[in-house]
């Protein structure tokens, strides 16, 4: 059985955005996810959703969230006006990506640049016994 999956769309406006982290910090509240984790995924859909409209063409912002067992996989995705690479790997945007997710790519297939996140669901008491 395919993983549940949430699919949304929205205007390439940067006033949605907000509606993007609302929608993906609801899916991994109702999933279990801790407060630091839900906020360190609602941070990284902005930051990933305003580099893609930065290089986008127009065209609506799609968000893409794969709900499975233990993680949670974001794609945002749009077009752009010319293929090219929408995030350097060395960029300041890039290190903060890394930093609040556990998983972190990139793509360009033609005119569609993608952003995948992945944060993997860690429970509170399972960080407080790695502590101390």
């Amino acid at each position: 059985m395919d993983a549940p999956t949430v699919t949304l769309r929205v205007p390439p406006l940067a006033d949605h955005v907000t509606l993007l982290r609302t929608v993906v910090s609801g899916i991994a509240a109702r999933r279990d996810y801790t407060l630091e984790q839900v906020d360190d995924l609602r941070m990284a859909v902005e930051e990933a959703a305003v580099l893609l409209l930065r290089h986008g063409d127009g065209t609506p912002l799609e968000l893409r969230a794969v709900v499975e067992d233990h993680q949670l996989q974001v794609e945002l995705s749009t077009e752009v006006a010319t293929p090219e690479t929408v995030v350097d790997p060395s960029s300041f945007s890039w290190m903060i990506l890394q930093a609040l997710t556990d998983g972190l790519s990139t793509t360009v297939d033609g005119t569609t640049a993608s952003l995948v996140l992945v944060k993997h669901r860690h429970h509170a008491d399972h960080h407080a016994e790695g502590q101390g």
